[in-house]
């Protein structure tokens, strides 16, 4: 079975940057919803990730943080008031205290006791929707990193996976648990680039000021054989239009319906 699965990863890297299977449209340009990004639903909740498939997106974007008892949960902060109704560290919540906080009211009262969601719900619920996940993982979170394989092998989710790492030494530690699931490296600078894919990342994520600064810089990774997604945030139509032209592969948005209306224009 883990050959299959190698013979099949190999498959999907040689048939170009806007990695086959993942990009719904016929553009190729991968629509990646930050945060879960559904505009009018409240990050990072599982409401968010179904709405943004429907929508949609070809990738949600989801925070891993862990809980005291070692429950990998959605979350972009490593503490809980950002977008819920407590205080203090995850860590130092069991996820059963955890599960009592409202995550969905930072939206709206239509979505009052939405719980912060755990990365097995979320496997469960995108995968079969016909979805993919981006996860990141933050250096500065102790979490286990063996669980999270864990769990995206036990969901038969491999190649519907993208971890995204901040290290060299994250790549090597993914790469050794499971050397199939695919890599996106959230390199902190342009030196960078050819570090992370000499570690073995499939994807890189350039800001997009980056790339305004340094226009090349898209084309850099190109040649060396990888694919660039760009975190372009609130950027507008116009915006995107101007990256897409200069060659991203993908973004991650939290403006995907305008994106996706883009690519329709552009008949993607």
């Amino acid at each position: 079975m883990r050959q299959i699965i190698v013979a099949l990863a190999v498959a999907v890297f040689s048939l170009g940057f806007a990695i086959d299977g993942i990009a719904a449209s016929g553009s190729g340009i991968v629509v990646i919803a930050h945060r879960g990004g559904a505009p009018g639903y409240p990050e990072n909740t599982l409401p968010a990730f179904a709405h943004g498939v429907e929508l949609g997106v070809d990738v949600i974007e989801a925070d891993l943080q862990m809980t005291k008892d070692g429950v990998i949960v959605i979350l972009h902060e490593d503490t809980v008031e950002y977008t819920a109704n407590g205080t203090g560290f995850v860590s130092d919540y069991t996820f059963d205290e955890l599960r009592k906080l409202d995550a969905g009211s930072q939206a709206g009262p239509e979505f009052a006791g939405e719980p912060i969601p755990t990365l097995a719900e979320a496997l469960e619920l995108v995968i079969p929707l016909g979805g993919k996940l981006l996860l990141d993982v933050k250096d500065s979170n102790d979490l286990d990193c063996e669980e999270i394989v864990r769990l995206i092998e036990e969901h038969d989710a491999v190649l519907d996976v993208i971890v995204g790492v901040r290290s060299i030494d994250a790549v090597r530690l993914f790469r050794s648990l499971n050397p199939n699931i695919r890599l996106l490296g959230f390199i902190p600078g342009l030196n960078d680039i050819e570090p992370f894919i000499t570690a073995g990342v499939d994807i890189l994520r350039l800001w997009a000021r980056w790339i305004r600064v340094y226009p090349p810089s898209i084309e850099k990774v190109h040649e060396l054989g990888r694919a660039v997604w760009v975190t372009s945030g609130y950027a507008d139509r116009d915006e995107l239009a101007e990256l897409i032209d200069a060659g991203a592969d993908g973004f991650i948005t939290d403006l995907p319906d305008v994106l996706i209306a883009l690519l329709d224009e552009k008949g993607g």
